[in-house]
């Protein structure tokens, strides 16, 4: 696959996972009930204020230490050598909501707040580069309960906590971004495509060859462009097109009609030619698409004439648009008038 030519860098920052551990906690709790209780119903039970402290370790070449980051309270100083993750102290709470059937057969609860912490040892060490861009994340937490009244006043339970951590550093690094894909635009590539600028029969926008600018009879406008100032010798109109990018197809129309001489027994022999050519950076040729249509095919009224100019070749960079008049031998008196010219993108 090519390289496109507007591939640049850019210096972003994004999260990298050092480590992704799952942990279990088992909080045992024994509550003295605030009644004499006859059983207990159900026991609603979640994990608040969860969250977890990076332990690092530092390396040097006689030694190593811990620390935590400067985001934690237990930061003292900093530490030599390189950084390491090694553990990840994870804490919370467990929070209950305890259904149960009094004595006198009334449905009650009652709230209770178990905290909880648990040291989760990495399998290896991973290094940093800064640890105070090192933070965890959780995924939802599960969790389950078991309880027991073992007396109408003390309930023993024992909930289980599973807990998924990943161990993240923001860093920051350069990536290669692709321009993205240019939607098809469906204006006119061409300028001036109704050829209404000239000064005198010098077109300004487009290049010109045995051209002259003609006010009778344009198909739009004030003004359109005659094929064949001198009718027995090649004539064409040229534009360069920028806006042009792999992946889309174009497709390149014109109107025209055929003109003669006064004065003369007109005998019409010429052949006119529509191409889009396609070039490299570089100004190489990477294609060349064209087509035909004799003087049987072009009347004296203006008909529209197009040719699709295909998807262009990979590294396309930009287009020439040619239209051509060409007379055959015997053209003694015939000559093309053409107006309102368009490229545009189809899909």
């Amino acid at each position: 696959m090519p390289v496109p030519e507007m591939l640049r860098c850019m210096k972003v920052k994004l999260p990298l996972v050092l480590a992704d551990v799952e942990a279990q906690v088992e909080v045992d709790s024994t509550m003295h009930m605030p009644e004499l209780a006859k059983k207990v119903d159900h026991i609603d039970v979640w994990v608040q204020d969860l969250e977890a402290d990076p332990v690092f370790i530092h390396e040097d070449e006689s030694s190593w230490s811990i620390s935590f980051s400067k985001k934690w309270p237990h930061h003292c100083c900093e530490k030599p050598g390189r950084a390491l993750v090694k553990k990840v102290i994870v804490h919370g709470t467990l929070h209950k909501q305890i259904y149960y059937v009094n004595q006198n057969d009334q449905v009650m609860h009652v709230g209770e707040d178990i905290p909880f912490t648990k040291m989760i040892e990495l399998d290896e060490p991973e290094p940093v580069i800064d640890v105070d861009d090192v933070v965890a994340m959780f995924h939802k937490s599960k969790v389950d309960i078991t309880w027991d009244l073992v007396r109408p006043s003390r309930l023993q339970q024992i909930g289980i906590i599973v807990v998924r951590v990943k161990v993240v550093e923001e860093r920051q690094i350069f990536i290669a971004v692709c321009p993205p894909m240019e939607e098809c635009p469906k204006a006119n590539l061409l300028r001036d495509p109704s050829f209404e600028q000239w000064i005198g029969d010098i077109p300004v926008v487009w290049g010109a060859v045995n051209v002259l600018r003609v006010s009778d009879n344009p198909h739009s406008g004030s003004f359109a462009a005659r094929l064949g100032l001198n009718v027995n010798v090649q004539a064409a109109v040229f534009q360069i097109v920028r806006k042009i990018t792999q992946g889309h197809s174009y497709r390149l129309c014109f109107w025209a009609r055929r003109g003669t001489l006064l004065g003369v027994t007109p005998v019409c022999n010429f052949i006119v030619t529509a191409s889009v050519v396609y070039y490299d950076a570089g100004g190489n040729v990477l294609a060349n698409l064209q087509h035909e249509w004799n003087d049987s095919s072009i009347g004296s009224s203006f008909t529209q004439f197009c040719f699709d100019a295909g998807p262009p070749p990979e590294d396309v960079s930009y287009a020439q648009v040619f239209i051509a008049f060409r007379p055959e031998a015997g053209n003694t008196a015939c000559f093309v008038v053409i107006d309102d010219a368009s490229l545009v993108c189809i899909r």
